[in-house]
């Protein structure tokens, strides 16, 4: 209480009350400043202010109460504090959408995957190589045989060849082509080569449509052309093998002072033709097995692009070593 208003105090359960003196019902004696003194209740009066510096009444100490510290302890609150991943108040709160997936870790950049360079025109060229020699053997002329004495005159392409399959098994000589199989029963060597032509025939023809097919493939499904073709080298053994057997079946039917001639006139290198020859779709047929046999090195050795289209097309060449 502010000391310019000075009332009495009395005790109250170990703390200083303000008491109003005239509500007493008796008279305190004189009290100086600050000093308790008893009052004939047998309570303590004080006159003063009723600030907390006022020192503790020694009597209270044995009170059932204790005097009261100056440093309140509040009863303890608790709350629940949302933790938030804040580093600075600047950063966004931490959100969380329970629909969405949870996004996979990076991993490391996967390696360039390396195929052979397809060389695609290569695979085309040597597709078309095949299919026209295909046409040009089955239906143009392969071997010619010139009118003699026995026989009459024949030439024959490709699908006559190897319809005379038929004239081998059966030794019909009422065709063109079994009239030569019965001239060249006494003779062994013609005798084989006249049996031996048709069977030939179907092996070329066979060669070329497995070669064309090959190319074709390998033109779709993008794969390097360069191998050695075993197919374009059997073509060329077997159409090599068709006209040795009858450049020699031709000459056995000349004297020999006129081999020599007969064996120009069967490369057309003579005016006058020669008793058997092996005509230009035959020729055509060597020629083409033979480029479609160089044709695939054109593929560089070792040569290799990346799986994926590369904008710039480029050729890596890996060594295999």
């Amino acid at each position: 209480m502010d000391k310019n208003n000075n009332n009495n105090s009395m005790v109250d359960y170990g703390r200083w009350v303000p008491v109003d003196e005239s509500q007493l019902g008796f008279k305190l004696p004189p009290i100086p400043t600050n000093q308790p003194v008893a009052g004939p209740d047998g309570s303590l009066y004080c006159v003063g202010d009723s600030k907390p510096e006022l020192s503790s009444v020694g009597a209270n100490t044995n009170n059932a109460i204790p005097t009261p510290s100056s440093i309140v302890q509040m009863p303890s609150i608790v709350q629940p504090i949302a933790l938030v991943p804040y580093t600075t108040q600047n950063q966004p709160m931490l959100q969380y959408d329970p629909y969405s997936r949870p996004v996979e870790p990076e991993g490391a950049p996967k390696a360039p995957v390396y195929i052979k360079k397809p060389y695609r025109p290569i695979s085309f060229t040597a597709f078309v190589i095949a299919l026209v020699a295909l046409i040009v053997f089955l239906l143009f002329a392969v071997v010619a045989f010139q009118e003699n004495s026995a026989r009459e005159a024949f030439k024959a392409n490709g699908i006559e060849l190897i319809s005379a399959v038929d004239n081998v098994f059966n030794l019909d000589s009422t065709t063109p082509y079994g009239s030569i199989i019965a001239e060249k029963s006494g003779d062994t060597f013609g005798k084989i080569v006249v049996y031996a032509l048709p069977f030939l025939s179907i092996i070329v023809v066979v060669f070329f449509v497995l070669l064309a097919f090959k190319y074709l493939l390998r033109f779709f499904t993008k794969k390097s052309p360069r191998s050695f073709s075993v197919l374009a080298f059997l073509n060329i053994i077997v159409t090599a093998l068709m006209f040795v057997g009858l450049l020699i079946m031709s000459n056995a039917e000349v004297p020999i002072d006129a081999r020599a001639m007969n064996t120009r006139a069967f490369f057309a290198l003579e005016a006058s033709p020669a008793t058997i020859m092996g005509k230009w779709a035959l020729g055509f047929a060597l020629v083409a097995s033979i480029v479609l046999f160089i044709i695939p090195f054109f593929a560089r050795k070792n040569a290799y692009m990346i799986e994926r289209d590369d904008p710039a097309n480029k050729t890596y060449i890996i060594s295999a070593e």
